[in-house]
């Protein structure tokens, strides 16, 4: 099921999963770039296009420069194994500076 058609049948869920997103990468003992960078290496753990590009440009609007996005991609390869960071495009677009940040 698509968040979209999740949005659409239950709202009440998709809210309760922003509200609870917003808690979550907010500033703390973590700074959300800390948090982002974090999120970085999870989603290449994961697979996730998505996750990765949403996780990377939100790195870079809070301050994230290539060599720290880099290092946690470093992490994610080196608990996953190299399959971590060969499988997707979207690995090569944040690591080049080709990803757009959407404000």
């Amino acid at each position: 099921m698509s968040l979209e058609l999740l949005a659409k049948q239950q709202p009440s869920v998709v809210t309760a999963l922003y509200k609870y997103k917003h808690e979550i990468f907010k500033e703390g003992a973590l700074s959300i770039k800390e948090k982002e960078l974090i999120a970085v290496a999870i989603s290449m753990l994961l697979k996730c296009d998505v996750c990765l590009e949403v996780h990377a440009a939100e790195a870079i609007k809070h301050g994230a420069k290539p060599d720290e996005l880099r290092e946690a991609m470093n992490v994610a390869m080196y608990l996953g194994g190299p399959t971590a960071a060969v499988w997707s495009p979207v690995i090569d677009k944040v690591l080049m500076g080709e990803l757009c940040v959407k404000e």
